[in-house]
């Protein structure tokens, strides 16, 4: 008979959290939801509590702290702010603190951890092909999530590090519990607003499905996996732009639009002043189009993959990635618009 291990889900509200919770139940699995707000229940979780990863001690006093370390085998520490363009200082206190908490809790618990960050840091690593701008929208996002993994590498805890890049709807069902940039982005090119695309030659549009970062993180968990950097993208196999914009069209079609011609531009061409003439919605889109593909230039223009581990290892379904992205766009059309 397989031994009950009881699991806490930090940030189970967030698009990671509720796409684990989603997930059909994992035997031998118990999932405790840090919930701010003192939510009562939360679909899927067997069991919720108050706590704050902002918060010392988790939000919790000493004795429920205490008792709470010691029924936790587990950490899924999903929470995070994941909002783009924000001061610096505003992702303190969740995404560095807040893991630094995390840590002190897992150490108390005897617990393994297992981090959600971003694919992204890849911009930032030492060998990267190009230097990130400082004023790119991403960047202390970015930041943020590499101290995050650094206090939780220095730790000396058994943990894994799930590196996601930006993250679509259910892969079967574009299901997703709220819009997210690549959603706002796709309606507004799907509308026929975008008077070009801002694209690096050669960048990948790597975009992952939610649920395929879900069943990764269980099946570690499972498996009992206590060590490993996984990057949760599509690498190499990811679409191009020109494929992007192929779906773009398809699904304008199905709404009963037809999108006008799109040129895609080196970012590093565009007129400041030619910008500065658009409406305020194209140049902060434009302007966040221009930050991803910078992005995505720094990690080498085709991020690092670990999907054929994720497949072999974890059972990760391989799906196309257009397919599911048409699949994203359909359902945030219907129930997010």
């Amino acid at each position: 008979m397989t031994a009950t291990r009881t699991v806490l889900l930090t940030g189970a509200s967030g698009v990671v959290g509720q796409a684990i919770l989603r997930e059909p139940p994992t035997p031998g699995l118990r999932i405790i939801c840090a919930a701010r707000g003192g939510a009562a229940t939360v679909p899927g979780a067997d069991r919720v509590v108050y706590a704050d990863v902002a918060e010392p001690r988790l939000g919790l006093d000493e004795d429920s702290w205490r008792a709470l370390a010691a029924e936790v085998d587990v950490v899924i520490h999903s929470a995070g702010l994941t909002e783009w363009g924000l001061p610096a200082e505003r992702y303190l206190p969740v995404n560095v603190e807040g893991t630094r908490r995390v840590v002190e809790f897992a150490e108390a618990a005897g617990a393994t951890v297992h981090l959600i960050s971003t694919a992204f840091v890849a911009a930032l690593s030492a060998t990267a092909p190009a230097g990130i701008s400082p004023g790119n929208v991403t960047t202390p996002y970015i930041r943020s999530k590499l101290r995050a993994e650094q206090l939780l590498q220095d730790s000396g805890l058994p943990h894994t590090i799930f590196r996601p890049t930006n993250l679509i709807g259910d892969a079967l069902t574009g299901w997703t519990s709220r819009g997210q940039i690549v959603q706002l982005l796709s309606d507004w090119i799907c509308r026929g607003r975008a008077p070009f695309i801002p694209m690096h030659q050669d960048n990948r549009i790597d975009i992952v499905p939610q649920d395929t970062q879900a069943k990764a993180v269980l099946r570690s968990v499972e498996l009992g996996d206590d060590s490993g950097e996984f990057w949760v993208t599509y690498g190499g196999e990811a679409m191009d732009m020109e494929a992007a914009l192929a779906v773009c069209a398809k699904h304008a079609a199905g709404q009963g639009r037809a999108l006008p011609e799109m040129p895609i531009v080196d970012p590093d061409t565009l007129d400041p002043e030619e910008l500065a003439r658009l409406p305020k919605m194209a140049r902060s889109y434009l302007s966040v189009l221009r930050d991803v593909s910078e992005v995505t230039r720094c990690s080498g223009g085709v991020l690092p993959t670990s999907m054929p581990l994720l497949r072999e290892r974890y059972g990760v379904p391989e799906v196309e990635d257009t397919l599911a992205y048409q699949r994203t766009l359909e359902y945030a059309a219907t129930h997010l618009s």
